[in-house]
């Protein structure tokens, strides 16, 4: 096992989230600083024609792929990446005991990223994330829109920023994956597609070190912390949703960068170390409550009603008026989609509990966790709604969205009211996110190397 403890007591205190532009120039230095070290590949361009770029460091017998901004409102990833690359160049040593080429993409979304900086640099805040907003349509996503033939799916429309990281994978078998996400409440969820139990003391090793608790997250979990991640083979779940009969299916547009991975190497490994933006310190108390998990999620699943019929009611009036194709109106349409036509979900599929779940006795991390969740990402949907109409406004649109958009805002304000009076709304330092995540991919990347068989070097792009 590499020794990789000086790696992570050496990552920055980070203030903010580092920019694309930033990313972009840092890239070029660390080139010129060490072109004996450091390859920069152009993988391509995206939709709207800005580079993505790619960093090729080492020449180990394993390849690894990491890209950020997997979502493009996720923007740790490329503080890590940053931060990672950096030390690879560094410590030749550590490079070479890893035996792995890296594959480094900083922001795999750069248009989407840039949609988002006003929070990128503060402040860090649930109001202001909010009023920032913009999230990919998962119909136009990186990871999310690759080539896929299998019973009734034959998908084969990959958006740029899918073929960019596609001209990675087609051509060098990947041992090890790992995609950037965040989350916006908890601690840490590590997504696994299958039980990996010799890597799980080191995942739970670099929580502890950088003070960030396993997320008690309801669902399938392998063990404290370590995650089933259904949403890491969609196009899988798909068809098997097909086979049982139902036809009422989320459309999608490709299969996920995990199942494509495989399709060259069946033996890749990925992990998600899906941390979070904001937590509330009583999710490290696990003192049982008198109330039930059942309580819990009902009350979650009311305030997902809720703002679900507000803003189906709100898009229904603006609708006439919503004239110009912008990001944030594509966006909506995506989200409202599923309200109005609810479809099965495949992408990112909802869990259900049975009995023995709801009746058991909830914890304060699990109430906290449950219900906060909700009333946190209730804000994120009006934010759409706010730029959209925005957007809408500044190309001359109708006055009615500009009553619809206060309307909106003065919900938005008493959401945002209600969070800060019934929680302790408190961002993670991201130089704990960034080592914490930092060192479980390596112990995960460590841990691919046990699942490849024959492996091959020397890949050129």
């Amino acid at each position: 096992m590499t020794d990789f403890s000086n790696i992570l007591e050496n990552v920055p205190n980070f203030r903010r989230y580092i920019t694309v532009d930033e990313l972009h120039q840092r890239n070029a230095d660390l080139v010129n600083e060490h072109p004996d070290k450091v390859e920069l590949i152009d993988l391509g361009r995206s939709t709207n024609g800005e580079v993505i770029d790619c960093l090729k460091i080492g020449d180990g017998k394993y390849n690894a792929l990491i890209h950020g901004f997997p979502n493009c409102e996720e923007p740790f990833g490329g503080n890590l990446l940053d931060y990672f690359a950096e030390a690879l160049v560094l410590d030749d040593d550590f490079r070479e005991s890893m035996d792995y080429t890296w594959y480094l993409v900083k922001c795999s979304d750069p248009d989407g990223a840039r949609l988002n900086e006003g929070f990128h640099t503060g402040p860090h805040t649930p109001i202001n994330f909010t009023l920032n907003y913009y999230r990919t349509p998962n119909a136009l996503t990186a990871e999310s829109c690759f080539p896929y033939r299998f019973g009734p799916l034959d998908l084969n429309e990959p958006v740029p920023e899918t073929k960019a990281l596609m001209r990675i994978l087609d051509r060098v078998p990947m041992s090890f994956i790992s995609s950037l996400h965040m989350m916006k409440w908890g601690g840490i969820t590590y997504e696994v597609p299958e039980p990996c139990e010799p890597i799980y003391p080191g995942l739970w090793s670099v929580a502890k070190q950088f003070n960030v608790f396993p997320r008690k997250r309801l669902g399938t979990t392998y063990a404290p912390g370590i995650q089933y991640a259904a949403y890491l083979s969609p196009a899988r779940g798909w068809v098997q949703q097909w086979n049982a009969g139902n036809r009422n299916i989320e459309p999608i547009k490709g299969c996920y960068i995990y199942e494509y991975a495989q399709m060259v190497n069946p033996n890749a490994f990925m992990m998600i170390p899906e941390c979070c933006i904001w937590y509330d310190p009583r999710m490290w108390d696990d003192t049982p409550l008198d109330a039930t998990l059942g309580e819990s999620i009902l009350y979650a699943k009311e305030r997902e009603d809720e703002v679900n019929n507000y803003m189906l009611r709100i898009w229904n009036e603006a609708l006439p008026y919503l004239k110009t194709g912008s990001p944030f109106k594509v966006m909506m349409d995506e989200w409202m989609e599923p309200i109005i036509n609810k479809y099965t979900n495949v992408t990112n599929p909802p869990f259900s509990f049975n009995k023995r779940v709801q009746e058991k006795q909830a914890t304060m991390a699990e109430k906290i966790g449950v219900e906060g969740r909700d009333d946190l990402y209730r804000m994120f949907y009006l934010g759409g709604l706010i730029r959209t109409f925005e957007a809408e406004l500044e190309a001359g649109g109708s006055e009615k969205l500009d009553g619809l958009c206060v309307e909106v805002m003065g919900k938005l304000q008493e959401y945002d009211n209600y969070l800060h009076d019934n929680y302790t709304v408190t961002a993670h330092p991201i130089r704990n996110l960034v080592g914490m995540s930092l060192g479980s991919i390596l112990y995960s990347a460590e841990y691919a190397k046990s699942k490849q068989k024959a492996v091959v070097k020397g890949y050129q792009l």
